[in-house]
């Protein structure tokens, strides 16, 4: 399965300037205005994805006594802001540069109240929300830099920042980096790099697209069997994520495909007929679209490839290893399903809240009722890839057929799972209603010394839900 909704988290649109508004003081006259903006970051200075937004509507500071101290002195410098996001709502990204006889000063106090601060209330969309502060270890970058790291939860999801405090010649920045969860340093890293080169010469290169999956551009490969759409970030050995009935490679959420971009060279597609990848003649079977699959691995000469399916995709995966098995190193099978017609199929209910495309009844079939945090979270993470076109209803039916078949043991792959030798990871959520877990028991027999891991009370995206202790489980299991 997957899902062919886009959501827009508005209300989790952060521009985390928050912690400026203690500082700010006259924005300057018209010449140092000019010097300051032309020192910020721009959206030409940033990955594809992200665009520049209005300041107004940041989340703001209240009885933060911690930092009442670093208000009472504004006077002797002048200060330009700027603001990005990447998709809809976040990570988001803020940047402050400062300049004057007493920025240095200004500066050096309000690293010294941070450092003192333990907490922070915060507004955000009208509700408040208390931030934990703690410093940070980091790279020391330009001539001063301090880091503090500030999260709260919202609406149920957990929200990081970090703030860093940097001088460099005559001016002083503060750069924030909002992201679900705790940001990754070393995304934080290299954009802190940009912002100081740029306020030190006025120009730097561009932060590199590979920074996250939701940014990375999508490319088309031109196989023998018609054009692949991809995306690709990473590097090390090739890790290929197969999605599943319905979802684009925008269905995979961001912050799972990034931590394991750490260690691989991470490749998603999409499926025949969907978004740019070319349509296969019908009908349309799995084994056509692990064929494409396999297409693709060639053109892009990755080699033999560790391979990753959710859900339909897991079918697809099963059926490259069976027809392709030189392609192949290790299998993942996230929440898939046996082929030789002794499944257990999902109930009705399930699959008409899944196939509603509303995403408040989807969100219920891939995550379990209670857990709508998770399922904030997961909507908030892929809101940031850019827009793209639902799958068309031809595909949609389509796919539905070839699922059926696999379902119904008449898929010649589907019917083969005894002949896949490579070492085989097969996991998924006890509390899975798209995919019952009795299939995952099925599926453990048929594959010879295939392992088991089953997550308790976690949905049919178990692997989202799940992913703090799901990723070192995967890497664990390559091995590599």
């Amino acid at each position: 399965m997957g899902c062919n909704f886009r959501f827009r988290a508005a209300a989790l649109t952060l521009f985390m300037l928050a912690p400026m508004a203690v500082l700010v003081s006259a924005c300057g006259g018209s010449s140092t205005t000019a010097r300051l903006r032309g020192r910020l970051l721009t959206s030409a200075d940033l990955p594809a994805g992200w665009s520049s937004v209005a300041t107004t509507g940041t989340p703001r500071l209240t009885s933060t006594p911690c930092l009442a101290g670093v208000a009472k002195n504004r006077t002797g410098w002048s200060y330009q802001t700027t603001a990005f996001v990447e998709g809809q709502s976040i990570p988001s990204l803020g940047e402050a540069l400062a300049t004057g006889a007493e920025v240095d000063r200004a500066w050096n106090s309000f690293d010294h109240e941070l450092a003192g601060c333990h907490s922070a209330t915060l507004v955000v969309g009208g509700t408040k929300a208390t931030a934990t502060i703690r410093r940070l270890a980091f790279p020391a970058i330009a001539r001063t830099s301090a880091v503090y790291e500030w999260a709260f939860t919202s609406a149920g999801i957990r929200v990081g920042f970090d703030l860093v405090l940097f001088e460099t010649g005559r001016y002083a920045g503060e750069l924030t980096y909002a992201d679900l969860g705790t940001p990754p340093t070393a995304t934080v890293e290299a954009f802190v790099e940009a912002a100081v080169a740029k306020a030190q010469t006025g120009s730097t290169a561009p932060v590199p697209d590979a920074i996250s999956i939701a940014s990375a551009p999508v490319q088309s490969a031109a196989t023998r069997l018609g054009i692949v759409a991809y995306r690709a970030i990473g590097s090390g050995p090739p890790l290929v994520l197969i999605t599943g009935y319905s979802a684009t490679m925008e269905s995979w959420d961001p912050r799972f495909v990034d931590a394991l971009a750490q260690r691989y060279r991470v490749i998603t597609l999409d499926n025949a007929g969907v978004g740019k990848s070319a349509g296969l003649p019908a009908p349309l079977t799995i084994d056509a679209m692990a064929d494409q699959t396999s297409a693709l691995i060639d053109t892009l000469h990755v080699g033999r490839a560790d391979v990753l399916g959710w859900s339909m995709g897991g079918m697809i995966a099963q059926a490259l290893t069976i027809r392709h098995p030189n392609q192949v190193r290790h299998l993942v099978l996230c929440a898939s399903f046996p082929g030789n017609g002794s499944n257990v199929r999902p109930s009705r209910r399930a699959l008409n809240a899944f196939e509603s495309g509303e995403p408040k009844q989807v969100m219920t079939a891939l995550f379990p009722a209670n857990q709508t945090a998770a399922q904030n979270t997961y909507l908030a993470a892929v809101s940031s890839y850019p827009a793209t076109p639902s799958v068309p209803a031809t595909v949609l039916a389509a796919q539905r057929q070839a699922v059926d078949a696999w379902w119904n043991g008449t898929d010649p792959a589907g019917t083969a799972a005894a002949r896949i030798v490579v070492p085989t990871l097969i996991a998924d959520g006890t509390a899975d209603q798209l995919d019952p877990i009795a299939n995952s028991h099925t599926l453990a027999g048929l594959i010879h010394r295939a392992r088991l891991q089953l997550y308790p009370g976690a949905g049919h995206a178990f692997l989202f839900e799940d992913q703090s202790t799901f990723v070192p489980l995967i890497e664990s299991f390559l091995g590599r």
